[in-house]
């Protein structure tokens, strides 16, 4: 059971209608910094949320709306329930109206939320501060954190793990008032609490049961290639003798490192061991529910933050190998790792798309999001995509934004052609480079090479280059009201480039 089709109206930081046309394929998205991607993130949890519980979409409506406007927003997913593709679409929507009576009747949307398979970055972040007392402590990062949202009727009953906890917070917190909530009743709450999440806590750390932490978290542990064997022991909570505080709630770590026993666990975790640790028992307490189920979906919300090139490239092939049934949503804020992934990693992978979100202004001021699919993940479509948009920016009459963008894409073409074999001036600056330097360079090389027909660069080719170098592809004509582009001069680039790509096989 795959989504199709994504559909968000007045969400959080979304105004107005916005799509994600998904088809059934994993997500790999890039987002700057407040342009909206965490509200995505938040709209497909709220959308299987909904499924268990009833939603307050009063609270997650764009706040810019006009009173006219409020009431209208949604967010609306397309199913197809065959992995095949083949079966009738079914179409679900939460809005203010409909609360959650049309996605609760379908079980598999139900049973897809028990997995509690959406992590984002700021499950993460206690893993700068889990170093106390020369100790390594994981009881924050896992109880508020990676397992926060964790829930298992044979554990935690129908509460999740980080609702027990603060159960636990508000009944110590809350304070005595004489006769009203004595003393007595307060060491009764907070007994209570406590036992009821020791009692579910402790069942994660028995290595004898079926239920241990690290019977699924160990093996993707290990593919992470750390070579580190972990053990963990929690203490279990108690209250000080005053029922003013709570004391021993401690997560330790034991570890082996390539079968040897490290002393100082504090000193030898760094951040990516502590990361890799953190990210193999999320995802292993996903993979220790019952996977039978249509609707997997797994939603990583920028934690490629915290992650260095040791832990992201084996996390990419851990999803391949223990999560191909899941449908795999990633977002992440870094530009390059998200070109480097889009454009190798996902190389003509096709169960995979890719998308953009930028930060856009409406009308009013105010930010919205413009989000952009890009079409393929191989080496030069974004080639194919700078030519494609300059066409359309040219066939809607915008010739300058047209020719921003082929010069976009003759620059790619030609160092994408010289890189590792072409010699072209070095400079430190890359905004000092200039293309005619590489285009000099890139016809020498060719005319110097021993088959100078591998490249079938023609003269008709070169020819038009050079004569629409001065006129569109100078960068330096951005502003130059002695130079403009003129729509032929732009419907000839545009052909041009085409062709110069095919001659140089880039």
């Amino acid at each position: 059971m795959r989504i199709k089709k994504i559909e968000i109206k007045d969400y959080k930081a979304f105004y107005g209608k916005n799509e994600f046309n998904v088809d059934g394929k994993n997500l790999f998205i890039y987002g700057e910094n407040g342009s909206g991607k965490s509200s995505f993130y938040y709209a497909l949890k709220d959308f299987f949320q909904s499924s268990t519980e009833t939603l307050s979409y009063d609270e997650t409506e764009n706040i810019f709306l006009t009173q006219d406007q409020k009431g209208n927003g949604y967010i609306k997913v397309t199913f197809n329930p065959d992995k095949n593709g083949t079966a009738t679409d079914k179409e679900y929507t939460v809005n203010k109206t409909s609360q959650n009576t049309y996605v609760a009747g379908d079980t598999s949307i139900r049973d897809a939320i028990k997995l509690k398979s959406f992590l984002t970055y700021k499950h993460l972040l206690a893993i700068h501060h889990i170093k106390k007392d020369n100790e390594i402590d994981l009881f924050d990062l896992l109880v508020k954190g990676v397992l926060k949202h964790f829930k298992s009727v044979a554990i935690t009953g129908s509460q999740e793990l980080g609702e027990l906890w603060e159960n636990v917070e508000k009944a110590v917190a809350k304070p005595t008032e004489g006769q009203t909530y004595n003393i007595t009743q307060k060491k009764n709450d907070v007994d209570r609490t406590i036992n009821i999440f020791n009692t579910a806590f402790k069942k994660l750390f028995d290595e004898s049961s079926i239920e241990n932490i690290l019977k699924y978290a160990q093996p993707i542990l290990d593919k992470f290639g750390h070579n580190i064997e972990l053990k963990l022991q929690y203490t279990q909570v108690k209250p000080t003798s005053d029922y003013k505080d709570i004391e021993r709630n401690h997560v330790r770590a034991k570890i082996k490192y390539l079968s040897k026993q490290i002393d100082k666990p504090h000193i030898f975790l760094n951040e990516a061991r502590l990361s890799a640790i953190a990210i193999a028992i999320y995802l292993g307490m996903v993979k220790r529910h019952i996977q039978g189920i249509p609707c997997k979906v797994l939603f990583l919300d920028d934690i490629f933050i915290g992650l260095d090139i040791s832990n992201r490239l084996p996390l990419l092939e851990i999803l391949k190998s223990d999560f191909a049934n899941y449908q795999v949503f990633i977002t992440t804020y870094d530009k390059p790792w998200y070109e480097f992934v889009r454009t190798n990693y996902l190389n003509n992978n096709s169960s995979w798309k890719c998308f953009e979100i930028y930060a856009g202004r409406s009308k009013e001021g105010f930010t919205i999001p413009v989000v952009k699919e890009i079409k393929g993940q191989g080496n030069n479509d974004h080639l194919d995509y700078f030519i494609h948009t300059a066409e359309n920016y040219h066939n809607s009459g915008d010739n300058k934004a047209a020719g921003v963008y082929l010069r976009s894409a003759f620059e790619a073409i030609l160092k994408q052609f010289c890189f590792g074999k072409v010699t072209v001036k070095f400079v430190v600056d890359q905004s000092k480079l200039k293309a005619d330097e590489f285009w000099s360079a890139t016809k020498k090389y060719i005319i110097a090479h021993p088959d100078p027909a591998k490249y079938n660069l023609t003269q008709n080719t070169k020819a038009e280059i050079d004569h629409l170098l001065p006129l569109v592809l100078n960068p330096l004509n951005h502003n130059d009201i002695n130079k403009d582009e003129h729509s032929n001069e732009i419907g000839r680039t545009i052909n041009i480039l085409r062709a110069l790509k095919n001659e140089l096989n880039v």
